[in-house]
């Protein structure tokens, strides 16, 4: 592990590497289940905005499920809100997924 920071305590820049495959995760998770693969603003307030929805919509498809959310769900709610799917293949969807759980 190489670092730059010649100021910061060993025990630091190992917490920091320690912390980092977390951080790498989280970015995974953002970009391939939450489809944040493309910043749609240069602007720092608008990659904002733009993380925190798609924040909001992680918390609430845990909410509506009761389960971590999957691409697959992302997709039915995004097909959804586009009109190519209806309110009974939503719920539906969201039935398997509890289904799902008790077995």
């Amino acid at each position: 592990m190489a670092t730059s920071l010649l100021d910061v305590p060993a025990e630091i820049i190992a917490l920091i590497y320690q912390h980092r495959w977390q951080i790498e995760l989280f970015f995974r998770f953002l970009k391939h289940v939450l489809g944040c693969r493309h910043l749609l603003s240069q602007n720092p307030q608008g990659i904002q905005i733009q993380t925190y929805c798609a924040m909001i919509a992680c918390l609430l498809i845990s909410l509506i499920t009761g389960k971590k959310p999957t691409l697959r769900t992302y997709e039915m709610l995004c097909f959804y809100f586009s009109g190519l799917a209806d309110e009974d293949d939503l719920i539906n969807h969201i039935n398997r997924l509890q289904s799902h759980e008790t077995r």
